[in-house]
């Protein structure tokens, strides 16, 4: 499996699956899905896994691609910037996984709350037991997934790495 088909792969897995059974964007109005009213300038935005861009390809209309601070061998991991509500289907992996992230702790995986989360989802408070069973199990099969391709798994030890830096300083 290449890598593009292990993120694709990923993302099949949580097409259907969502957080919880209902809405959840229906709790606080989408703010996942919104920039962040007390910042001017910010602009809601997603990192993708590795060669995610290649699937978005000329679909500037709603979202671009920009380069991210966050370095994976030396080069800018990319990220998502949304400028209009994205078609859902079209959603990063990132989002899919949302409020859930991987994290490796001693060189294995695991699946923690997104502490870049807790602002914005009140989902956050409750942690994973309050999530559906589904999703959480999803995520984990797709995490699996990840975990088996190279470059997804340096991805994530330097995603982890970048957590620490919001932990710090939460």
């Amino acid at each position: 499996m290449t890598t593009l088909e292990a993120v694709q792969a990923a993302r099949g897995l949580l097409e259907e699956v969502t957080p919880l059974k209902t809405d959840c964007g229906a709790l606080c109005g989408a703010a996942c899905c919104k920039d962040d009213p007390n910042d001017e300038g910010s602009v809601s935005g997603m990192l993708l896994f590795p060669e995610e861009e290649k699937l978005y390809k000329g679909q500037d209309v709603w979202m671009e691609i920009v380069d991210s601070s966050l370095l994976l061998d030396g080069a800018p991991v990319p990220l998502l910037l949304c400028h209009l509500p994205c078609p859902r289907r079209k959603r990063p992996l990132a989002c899919r996984l949302f409020p859930l992230t991987p994290y490796v702790k001693d060189d294995k995986l695991l699946l923690r709350m997104d502490v870049r989360a807790n602002p914005i989802c009140p989902l956050c408070a409750s942690g994973k037991a309050g999530l559906n069973p589904e999703f959480v199990q999803k995520v984990k099969e797709a995490l699996r997934i990840l975990w088996a391709d190279e470059k997804c798994r340096e991805y994530l030890y330097v995603l982890t790495e970048h957590l620490k830096e919001y932990e710090f300083l939460g």
